[in-house]
């Protein structure tokens, strides 16, 4: 599914009505990947990530068992003009959702996330339990010439058994997957090298 042809967003609202995830490109031209990319290297050598954690508020811990990334997280002020690019763009996703799926979606918050070799992060879902908060996920690659001998996938259940159907992503520069966050269950599998990714979730409003 390309984002960058005239039918674009229609056909990812069409996905999330039935099946409720899709798998894009063409979100941004490559060029703006490429400085996405590598801004966000830049920030992880200034020392500006930090371990990801589970849960919220008090209830927030890291554990490593679960998952190994680091984050930083996206602020709007101080964004720059490839985040500012990837930013404007999610709310055109948003404001096609809700024109005509009437999700309520209200704001989107996102990361860098970046793996170092062997990191990875357990089977789980993205809405906190007892939660409507995270409604939509959205996960944006940043790795130029992934191989699948490279792991570091995305594996996407598509139904809450462990051990049913799956369906397993590269994470590609360019590629975006989107999917109802309190729906599928995912996992990124362990990587053989760094791997690092905007992920991002639209928000009911409070």
């Amino acid at each position: 599914m390309d984002l960058s042809q005239p039918d674009g967003l229609d056909r990812l609202v069409d996905a999330l009505a039935g099946p409720g995830w899709a798998v894009t490109e063409g979100l941004l031209p490559p060029a703006t990947v490429q400085q996405l990319r590598s801004s966000c290297l830049q920030v992880h050598a200034a020392g500006g990530f930090h371990l990801a954690g589970t849960g919220r508020a008090s209830q927030f811990a890291v554990r490593e068992g679960i998952r190994s990334d680091e984050v930083m997280w996206l602020d709007p002020a101080t964004a720059d003009a490839a985040q500012q690019a990837y930013l404007q763009r999610l709310e055109s996703v948003r404001q096609a959702v809700n024109r005509a799926l009437f999700m309520g979606l209200a704001e989107y918050e996102c990361h860098f996330a970046r793996y170092a070799a062997g990191a990875f992060y357990g089977r789980h879902l993205d809405a906190f339990q007892g939660q409507r908060s995270r409604v939509l996920s959205c996960v944006y690659y940043l790795n130029p010439d992934w191989q699948m001998d490279d792991g570091g996938a995305l594996r996407l259940w598509l139904d809450s058994d462990e051990a049913g159907p799956y369906h397993d992503i590269l994470p590609q520069a360019g590629t975006a997957v989107f999917f109802l966050a309190e729906r599928f269950w995912h996992a990124v599998q362990p990587a053989q090298r760094e791997r690092v990714s905007l992920t991002g979730w639209f928000r009911l409003r409070g």
